[in-house]
């Protein structure tokens, strides 16, 4: 009876572990969210915190940031090219100067996959240098 009692238990325990909510993240997505962590520690952090919380009312967050998630290529485009001008984060206006950092297409795409899998951000979609690539500043 304890047998069979506790191969249930055991069963039941990894399946909710290894259930379908969480998140599949590709080798590829994790090698660059890795890589992507160095690059923002060197370069963002200063501005954008640790906890990509940013400072209020100077540079915004990247945690949880409905900039990030709708506005993709705008947000590729700053990283690369640097970033002039008024923006709303979080329905907060940000107007500052962000100076380009010299980031290789490779050390931009692995940013914005560390970013936009950070602090409840969530992209499953990976963002390649190719990608970065072909996106031109304004």
């Amino acid at each position: 009876m304890k047998i069979n009692f506790l191969i249930v238990i055991v069963f039941l325990l990894f399946f909710s572990c290894n259930s379908s909510d969480k998140k599949v993240v590709s080798k590829e997505l994790s090698a660059s969210i890795d890589a992507g962590q160095t690059v923002y520690q060197n370069f963002c952090l200063n501005c954008h915190m640790a906890n990509g919380e940013g400072i209020e009312k100077v540079y915004p967050p990247l945690a949880n940031s409905d900039y990030l998630k709708n506005n993709l290529e705008a947000s590729i485009r700053a990283t690369k090219y640097g970033l002039k001008g008024k923006i709303i984060v979080n329905d907060k206006v940000y107007n500052n100067v962000m100076a380009p950092m010299g980031l290789s297409n490779q050390e931009v795409a692995d940013v914005m996959n560390y970013i936009s899998n950070s602090w409840n951000n969530k992209n499953n979609s990976l963002i390649t240098p190719e990608q970065v690539s072909k996106i031109q500043p304004k």
